[in-house]
């Protein structure tokens, strides 16, 4: 069984070195789609590359985003992987919490093509406010030491398996391809720095504000509105496993037993989420 991720960066030049770095140590090909930045997260793609086979920039592209841009790379590549082979949805801001491997045979014993993922998501808190505005933090820090603050709170699909024989149309199936069979019962970890320091929450508010793939959840261009009290938040300690919380976990299932319950009035699948 190999492993390709599929990563879609937009402005993520300084976090994009460590995103990379970590999921090559399971990743046999990590292809990587340049969505219009406007920093150097493209050069250091290119850099890494040079240096790590594994690494492949693959397309620089200044079009809308849309999920179906993963389609692209998935087209390219199909059928250079086996049926036996699965593939990672990569965020430019994401690092799997536990090695995929032993999740993916399991998935692959009960007959799954499909894997979920529990987000937990870090966030950009008071605390880290103070630290920012004393000089007591920067980005020459991992964003692993910098973000401690988080929720898991959050469900996407993050793992599928390779069909060399099936196409995908990312305009008519922007989130994965077409014809996947049962989703597996376990579920990975992963972890997501969307939230990291001022300057970057800013550019990501401004690039993301009135695009309809995020009026959900990108409602204001001030980055101080996604500022997070430390104290609502689990503090994450090195070497100590991620924490559920109940109310958490209640609010997630909630919130999608309702856009489930919606979909269907108004005559939408509601296979995804």
């Amino acid at each position: 069984m190999a492993l390709a991720a599929i990563c879609v960066v937009a402005d993520e030049g300084d976090v994009i070195a460590e995103t990379l770095s970590h999921a090559a140590q399971f990743c046999d090909r990590i292809y990587v789609i340049d969505n219009g930045s406007r920093d150097d997260t493209w050069e250091i793609v290119q850099r890494l590359a040079a240096g790590d086979p594994r690494i492949v920039p693959f397309l620089q592209t200044g079009s809308p985003y849309s999920d179906g841009l993963r389609a692209l790379a998935y087209e390219a590549f199909r059928r250079d992987w086996s049926a036996t082979d699965w593939w990672l949805v990569l965020d430019g801001d994401e690092l799997l919490a536990e090695p995929p491997g032993p999740v993916i045979a399991s998935a692959e014993a009960e007959g799954a093509d499909l894997i979920w993922a529990w987000q937990a998501h870090f966030y950009f808190t008071d605390r880290d406010l103070a630290d920012w505005e004393a000089g007591r933090d920067d980005r020459s820090r991992p964003v692993t030491a910098r973000r401690r603050y988080y929720a898991i709170n959050w469900q996407e699909p993050r793992l599928f398996r390779n069909r060399p024989d099936t196409a995908w149309d990312g305009a008519t199936h922007p989130k994965l391809p077409p014809g996947l069979g049962r989703r597996a019962r376990r579920l990975i970890m992963n972890r997501h720095y969307q939230f990291r320091d001022p300057p970057q929450m800013a550019t990501r508010m401004a690039r993301r504000h009135g695009h309809p793939n995020f009026a959900r959840h990108v409602t204001s261009t001030d980055w101080q509105a996604y500022l997070r009290p430390a104290a609502t938040l689990v503090e994450h300690r090195e070497g100590e496993p991620l924490k559920f919380r109940a109310r958490d976990v209640l609010r997630y299932y909630r919130r999608w037993y309702w856009r489930r319950f919606m979909r269907r009035l108004r005559g939408q699948p509601t296979a995804l989420r």
